[in-house]
């Protein structure tokens, strides 16, 4: 397994943050969810663990460095579309 997290992890982060727009560990809830029930492009825990996203009590620290990085950035993306959006208006 690379030390890297594949987009396909990043995008399963993401999938699950426009869910249920949560903290940690809510989103770790939700995240575990979704895999359990394959609802995002039919994955489950051990695709996800493949692609460098370890969901189980051992890969939890990563997860959730991981999780925090993507939703960070996006409400940083979506704090720049509001901002871009209201200096147009």
């Amino acid at each position: 397994m690379e030390d890297r997290i594949a987009q396909m992890a990043i995008d399963f982060i993401s999938f699950c943050f426009l869910r249920r727009s949560v903290e940690w560990p809510l989103l770790y809830d939700e995240m575990c969810y979704v895999a359990s029930n394959r609802l995002y492009r039919g994955m489950g825990y051990g695709e996800l663990r493949e692609a460098g996203l370890d969901l189980t009590l051992g890969g939890l620290v990563r997860t959730s460095w991981i999780a925090n990085e993507v939703t960070r950035e996006m409400r940083m993306d979506n704090r720049q579309l509001r901002g871009g959006l209201l200096a147009a208006s």
